[in-house]
Parts: C-alpha cells; structure tokens; sequence
C-alpha cells in the first residue's frame, strides 16, 4: 500500500453498501458477539443515545464513539488480531464480485487506488490491503499502544463521513489547493447520497445498488450504475443489521478472495 502519487489518475471506492451490500460496523460487532456474548451489554448506552441522535442533540460521531465501545477494554494487540481474522473470515467472502472486479479493472489501467471510508481504520487498513489499495482513509480510533481502548473509544480527528473524506484527501495532497474538479480522469463509487462530496470530485462517478433518488440524481450527471447480481432489499438491510447488531446472524458469503 501507499504507492507515491504521482501523474495517475484516482479511484475512490466508498466500503460499505459500496463493495459489500453491508454495514461492517455492525458485521464487526455480530462477529466479537459470537465470541464474546456479554459484550452485547456495552451497546446499551447506543440505545440510550439513539432517541437523543434523531432529536437532534447527540451527534452522530458520538453515537459511533458509543457504539464501537463494544470493543473497549481490549488491548490494541487483540484487536488488530481480531480485525485481520474479521476481515479474512467475515467480510472479505461478503464482497460484491462485481465490484472486486471494478478495483482489479481500474488497477489495470494504472489508477491509484484509494479506499475512502467513515469505517474505523483498524479494520478498513486490513481490508485495503487484502484488494490491493494504495491508500486508506478511515476513522480513525485512537488505541495507544500496550493499552486497552478506552470507554468511549477516542476518535483522533473528525467522522470520515460527507465532506470529511474530501477534507482527507486535501490534507494529504491528492487533491492540491486550486486544482479544480472534478479531477481529470478519475473515478468515484458509492452507494449514498452522503458521498456526493466524494463523487463530485472525479471525472467519472459510479453508484452502485443505489435508492431510487440518488439513481435518478446520477443519471442527470451521466453517472454509471452498478446494480449487483446479489444485491439486497433495503428492508432485508434493515433486518439483517438488527441481527448482527445483537449477534444473531452472519451475512452470506459472496466472492471468495
């Protein structure tokens, strides 16, 4: 990973509902409960929160501090571990095939490739590596090294959500200060509405498996339109996730890496 940047052109791939149709969060956390049953109890305070995130006062990055405290108390050591066995077990089988097959497309013709995510990095990274990115960003959660995560888990920096992934890619020098966009030649794939600051930054924009509104947005921007074979309702998104988020369920298993 980190191939120096150079005259190539970017491929920014959004991760969830993007390359798999699921929330990884929520994959992460069926997976730890699993094991790890009494932990289903750190998410009570999420549910406390939630009413308070729809009214407006606590923010969504908050929420995701509560949420990912889960895994709080774990020492950095177990949960790298614990993230490269989720990532080769759970969500590596999960990926659309056709999208593994859109990044080994846009590697073919020499675009870097960056794997931009509101995902924690601890397991984004792995991911990244696994499909042969050149760069990831995620959000990232602070885990000090010999400590355990802390309750809430310290973010360092903001959400990589909407606008935040743009500012990352500044910040790193892949879009230079006055260089305007979109960028000549590159590629963007989401599946939210929420990533419409990370579409508008490339040439060619692609969505996949999106919702009938931001369908129809892209076609007036003569946006492309993966829909995937194995695509998924979103009430069968909806169910599946309140499974996972009490450990109740796995996803299927799609192309194997």
């Amino acid at each position: 990973m980190d191939r120096p940047v150079g005259e190539q052109p970017y491929a920014f791939f959004d991760l969830d509902g993007t390359l798999l149709p699921w929330d990884t969060q929520l994959m992460l956390a069926n997976f730890v409960f699993r094991r790890a049953g009494w932990r289903r109890l750190l998410l009570l305070p999420v549910l406390l929160a939630l009413p308070l995130k729809l009214s407006g006062l606590v923010s969504t990055r908050t929420v995701k501090r509560l949420f990912l405290g889960f895994l709080s108390g774990l020492e950095k050591t177990r949960i790298e571990a614990m993230a490269d066995e989720f990532v080769d077990r759970v969500a590596l089988p999960a990926m659309w095939p056709e999208m593994v097959a859109e990044i080994e497309s846009r590697r073919g013709e020499g675009c870097i490739l960056v794997l931009n995510t509101a995902s924690p990095g601890f397991y984004a990274e792995p991911i990244a590596r696994r499909l042969g990115f050149d760069h990831c960003v995620g959000t990232e959660v602070e885990i000090g090294a010999g400590d355990r995560l802390a309750w809430p888990p310290p973010f360092r920096g903001p959400n990589n959500k909407r606008q935040a992934k743009v500012e990352a890619m500044r910040e790193r020098g892949w879009i230079v200060p006055g260089t305007g966009l979109p960028l000549p030649g590159a590629w963007a794939y989401s599946d939210s509405s929420a990533d419409l600051p990370l579409l508008g930054c490339a040439q060619h924009g692609v969505l996949v498996d999106p919702r009938p509104a931001l369908a129809a947005l892209g076609r007036s921007r003569g946006w492309r339109e993966i829909r995937p074979a194995r695509s998924v309702s979103r009430f069968q998104r909806i169910v599946a996730g309140v499974a996972m988020f009490f450990g109740c369920w796995n996803p299927p298993q799609g192309s194997k890496r």
